[in-house]
């Protein structure tokens, strides 16, 4: 059985080193499981002249296992996630699972503490068949994207946001005012600082300074910091802007780029702990989503205005 998963590694990959990657095991170990395989039934299986590719017996062969292991895995899975099973399986970005899960968490464990939640993170789409091996899926995606059954819980403005200290001096009367200011920029938003200073009103961006970063996390810290501006997603700074160590540099909640969705592997639906989750998060992004509307504009506050803090 190990050398026919080994094989159907390859064959899945049609490489040596990513199927050792994928099974968590050595170059080396992958090939002898191969060349193991390949002296019990006297084929050669794999044509290693020049691009690994199947010979003719090779092919036959994984025709047959590839079914069979998925069957296997159904199986498996059919039974681990019987209605009464008590772990849930659960994958979601790194910085919403940071700032934004993790601190709620306490919530659903206190409420359920018969279910374990198996906490992962991701930012890919996975692929059909990669979702069956989680029960719950979060995504930061567009209104224009798709992707199976996926449902929005929490919505989430761009805000650009930095340290108060940074906004104690400055009169920031118009959008363009901030290039008074660094603006942090992250590579992964699909929303650039001149994107936002043209849908926020302002001129096209001049002479500002920009910190470029690579991930979400960075520009957060960045921001907290006192480095510059970030534009970071309403869902995941609104604790911080409550507990005032962001302030918000410019108040508007019309430009959106990306709201949270779940979405639950068609072998989870029905499951209890499963059912419980996805209410929970259903009526945190509902709470969340009010205290978003009032910590941002406040009692007084009206969009568009600057921030005075």
């Amino acid at each position: 059985m190990t050398a026919l998963r080994s094989f159907e590694a390859v064959g899945q990959t049609m490489s040596f080193s990513r199927a050792a990657e994928v099974l968590g095991v050595t170059h080396g170990a992958v090939s002898r499981q191969i060349a193991a395989l390949e002296t019990l039934l006297g084929v050669r299986l794999f044509d290693r002249s020049g691009r690994l590719r199947f010979t003719r017996e090779g092919e036959i062969l994984f025709r047959r296992i590839a079914p069979a292991f998925d069957t296997l895995s159904e199986a498996v899975m059919e039974i681990s996630r019987s209605d009464d099973r008590t772990v849930l399986r659960l994958n979601a970005p790194p910085t919403f699972t940071m700032k934004w899960l993790i601190p709620r968490l306490s919530t659903f464990q206190r409420r359920h503490p018969e279910i374990e939640v198996r906490l992962s993170t991701g930012i890919d789409l996975p692929k059909s068949d990669d979702a069956n091996y989680q029960d719950v899926i979060i995504r930061r995606l567009s209104r224009i994207d798709t992707y199976p059954q996926s449902k929005p819980f929490l919505s989430s403005a761009l805000l650009p946001v930095c340290a108060p200290e940074l906004l104690q001096r400055r009169s920031i009367r118009t959008p363009n005012d901030l290039e008074a200011l660094p603006l942090i920029e992250i590579a992964t938003s699909m929303v650039r600082w001149a994107d936002w200073m043209e849908r926020a009103g302002g001129h096209a961006l001049g002479k500002a300074k920009i910190i470029a970063l690579e991930q979400m996390f960075f520009g957060m810290q960045a921001a907290l910091d006192g480095l510059g501006v970030a534009l970071l997603p309403s869902a995941l700074v609104l604790d911080d802007i409550a507990a005032e160590r962001l302030a918000v540099a410019w108040i508007t909640d019309t430009i959106q780029e990306r709201d949270y969705f779940y979405a639950v592997s068609p072998a989870a639906k029905g499951v209890r702990a499963v059912t419980k989750f996805t209410d929970w998060l259903a009526k945190e992004g509902a709470d969340a989503n009010r205290l978003g509307r009032s910590v941002i504009h406040g009692p007084s506050e009206t969009e568009g205005q600057g921030s005075s803090v």
